[in-house]
This record gives C-alpha cells, structure tokens and sequence, in this order.
C-alpha cells in the first residue's frame, strides 16, 4: 500500500503538473519574444531613412529632430555654437529620452566648433549610431543625417 491510501489521501499529480508544463512552456515562448525583439533592435539600427513631409522650417542654426518614437515625432532641438547637448535618460541631459529603455543614462553628445557638427558615443551600452553605422569617436553631422540613441531616431536639420 501507498502512504498517500494508507493516510486516506490520493493526489492526481496530473492535474498539478499539466497546468505547470503550460506554465513553463508560456515562460519560454515570452523569453523567445523578447530575444528576438532585442536582436531586431539591434540589427536595424535606423532602419531605412523616412522622407519627411514636415521639416521644420524658419529656424536658424542646426537641429535635431526627433522621427522616432511616433509619439515625439518632429520635436525640434536647437543646436546652439556655445552649448553642447547631451542625450540620455537622465534627467540632467538636455534632450531627456526617459521612455526609452534600450538608451544609457548619458548616451550621447553632440558638439560644436568652428570646423561643424559632431556626436559623441559616451560609453553606451547599446551604441550611437549614425546613418546606420555605430560610432566609435566623434563623427561629423551634416544635414539630413539620421542619428539613433537607444531606439530613439533624429535627424539633423540646418
């Protein structure tokens, strides 16, 4: 005789363990989306460049405007000869991207001397990307390029 009858008790472990192997098996599945999300993240840095229909227009100097995430798209950043314009989810950098999740604390900066435009990768976790390239030193912007911080997107304007 079993403990379980002796004790008067029977257990039908099939109903303990089928709802856990489903359990598991959705834990899995979830795990897997979330590879594959940040594998894409990572491998389409940019994507392919969109036309824009509304530039801004009438502003002196240069920019940065931001083309993604949608819920930001075309808010403009001057770029100011004096000031440099740090990028990142802190809320000490001048363009705060606090909502996205794949972009460093300082992520980036982008200068200005007499000779143009430059970004700086600040030692990031994800890269600075521009034109679909990742950065390794300070690289010069001209107008149109595209910048992606984390998986934010801008574009510079002159």
């Amino acid at each position: 005789m079993h403990l379980f009858q002796v004790l008067g008790a029977s257990t039908n472990y099939q109903a303990i363990i089928r709802p856990l192997q489903w359990f598991v098996v959705g834990l899995i599945f979830l795990f897997f989306l979330r590879v594959i999300r940040a594998v894409y993240v990572e491998t389409s840095p940019g994507g392919r460049r969109k036309e824009r229909a509304h530039r801004p227009r009438g502003r002196s100097g240069a920019g940065l405007v931001i083309i993604e995430p949608a819920e930001r798209d075309g808010e403009h950043f001057d770029l100011e000869a004096e000031r440099d314009l740090s990028i990142g989810r802190s809320v000490t950098c001048d363009l705060v991207i606090a909502d996205d999740v794949y972009a460093s604390t300082v992520h980036a900066r982008v200068t200005r001397d007499q000779s143009g435009l430059f970004i700086e990768d600040m030692a990031s976790t994800n890269g600075t990307y521009v034109n679909a390239e990742r950065i390794d030193r300070p690289t010069r912007l001209t107008r149109g390029d595209v910048v992606q911080v984390g998986g934010t997107i801008l574009e510079v304007t002159r």
